[in-house]
């Protein structure tokens, strides 16, 4: 199997070529999560993939707890945090399945493009309307948040910025576009979610 490297700062990280290479969408997410005070905060990543948001959270002092879908990422996710010397919980799960428990931050860069209905590949692929998995995650993520928590939403502007807004509000929850980020053919947002 095929290990590439991604660099981020003075941190190395091995990304095996089934489980998402972080990109422009991952640097702008990291940049957000740079932002927050993490020190002593219980931290949720789902979608972990190679673990970078995860072990920056951990860096940065929080007690974190990684899930994926992909078996393959929660290993490298392990050994990344590892090699990182960071300590972290690291575990499968389809979204919320497996988690228990309520987080002051829960971060997800989810499959959010639009694609037709035979493309299978989880890392981006979110369906018809790009959001298929955001609305199962939005359908939990309440559960598992805090009351005074924060979300940290990767989405691009393909997926509907203000139909996912509204989907959170049908959950009784705030949502702001935080950050933005314009790439080759979409733009990037990072949407902020609190109860």
């Amino acid at each position: 199997m095929l290990i590439m490297r991604f660099y981020y700062e003075k941190m190395v990280f091995e990304v095996p070529e089934s489980v998402y290479y972080p990109m422009e969408d991952s640097l702008l997410l990291a940049k957000a999560v740079e932002n927050l005070k993490l020190k002593g905060k219980k931290v949720l990543e789902i979608g972990c993939g190679s673990g970078f948001l995860s072990i920056l959270a951990a860096k940065a002092g929080a007690l974190v707890t990684a899930v994926d879908i992909n078996p393959a990422a929660v290993k490298v996710t392990k050994e990344n945090a590892k090699a990182s010397k960071i300590t972290l919980n690291a575990f499968e799960s389809d979204l919320f399945s497996n988690v228990t428990g309520s987080f002051d931050l829960i971060i997800f860069n989810p499959p959010y493009l639009p694609v037709e209905e035979d493309e299978d590949d989880l890392t981006y692929a979110g369906g018809a309307t790009g959001r298929d998995v955001i609305e199962r995650f939005i359908s939990k993520a309440k559960d598992h948040l805090k009351p005074e928590g924060t979300i940290l939403l990767l989405i691009s502007s393909l997926t509907g910025e203000k139909e996912v807004i509204e989907l959170f509000k049908k959950q009784k929850m705030s949502a702001t576009s935080i950050m933005r980020e314009k790439i080759s053919w979409e733009e990037l947002i990072v949407i902020e979610v609190r109860i």
